[in-house]
């Protein structure tokens, strides 16, 4: 199939270009800007990308600390400009790894899970929450600001939801105070060592999987 012709050599002014690429997905969009620095800039309209994010977002866990910051401070998004795309160049090669399923060469983020850096234009905020969903260790911050559903032997506590607190210790209603200890892919609290895995569902965490105490991290509870 030939390619579109680039918004400067066509008729069509640029809000229409947009207004078609809205119903393309995210690959097709990508594969658009490796076309012409034109269909660049014109799909990666913040008003394309913030959309796809909406979407992409929904039903995940602690993704709002990847949402495009407007220059007044607020979220939210207008329309995308040439320091925007500077930013977004620097991430679209790994997000480019990511899609062929290949996240050997991630950039990390911050030690404590934090973003990288705050995202300059809504692609980039797509792109940073898609690197950051193949991450696969909890970090302290993450398991301290998260509430936990505790699943029991296959049911789930009737005594609500579990917190671990910022000064390492854990109440338990059955083992009182105890201290816990994140150790890479393992949490240690009470004589118990289980597993931490991230929820491709939800982008949170699960913690020992298939085990017979086994917690789920529940976002605002």
């Amino acid at each position: 199939m030939k390619a579109p012709s680039p918004p400067e050599a066509s008729a069509l002014p640029n809000e229409l270009w947009i207004r078609a690429f809205s119903y393309l997905d995210q690959r097709d969009l990508f594969a658009l800007g490796n076309v012409s620095r034109n269909l660049l800039s014109a799909s990666s309209a913040d008003s394309l990308w913030e959309v796809a994010c909406r979407r992409r977002w929904r039903g995940k866990h602690n993704v709002a600390r990847f949402a495009r910051k407007a220059k007044d401070g607020r979220t939210g998004g207008g329309v995308r400009d040439e320091e925007n795309d500077r930013g977004t160049g620097r991430c679209s090669g790994a997000l480019r790894r990511l899609l062929l399923d290949d996240p050997t060469r991630m950039p990390p983020l911050n030690v404590d899970g934090s973003v990288m850096h705050d995202p300059r234009s809504w692609k980039e905020s797509y792109i940073l929450a898609e690197i950051d969903s193949r991450r696969r260790f909890m970090s302290r911050e993450e398991l301290v600001s998260f509430r936990w559903q505790l699943i029991y032997d296959g049911s789930p506590s009737k005594m609500g939801l579990r917190k671990f607190n910022e000064d390492g210790t854990y109440w338990s209603p059955y083992m009182g105070l105890c201290t816990w200890i994140l150790h890479g892919q393992r949490l240690i609290f009470a004589g118990l060592s289980l597993s931490v895995e991230r929820d491709e569902n939800t982008w949170g965490w699960i913690i020992g999987r298939g085990q017979k105490t086994t917690y789920y991290s529940v976002e605002g509870g």
